[in-house]
């Protein structure tokens, strides 16, 4: 085990926060799985999320088709504050 790896091991065991994981890595959810954890529909995760910084969305029009294809993946951030701003939004 190499030094590095030594002295981060001993700094967490101190007590001391662990280093986040890298955005790509974190947990990334669909808008079923949310709509699924939130008791919402598929559609309103997505009006909801759609125009939200941080959200991934990959479009991949198919030429001749009239239907636009779209995948969105909603990072474990993200949806923690839309979460936190919907239900404080009516605490005043």
């Amino acid at each position: 085990m190499g030094m590095g790896k030594v002295l981060k091991l001993e700094s967490q065991l101190a007590g001391a926060p662990a280093e986040s994981p890298p955005a790509f890595a974190v947990k990334h959810y669909s808008p079923a799985e949310l709509g699924q954890l939130w008791g919402l529909s598929v559609e309103t995760i997505r009006r909801m999320f759609e125009r939200e910084p941080g959200v991934l969305i990959f479009e991949n029009p198919e030429k001749g088709s009239e239907r636009r294809r779209r995948t969105m993946r909603i990072p474990e951030s993200v949806a923690e504050r839309v979460y936190r701003r919907l239900s404080t939004r009516n605490r005043a």
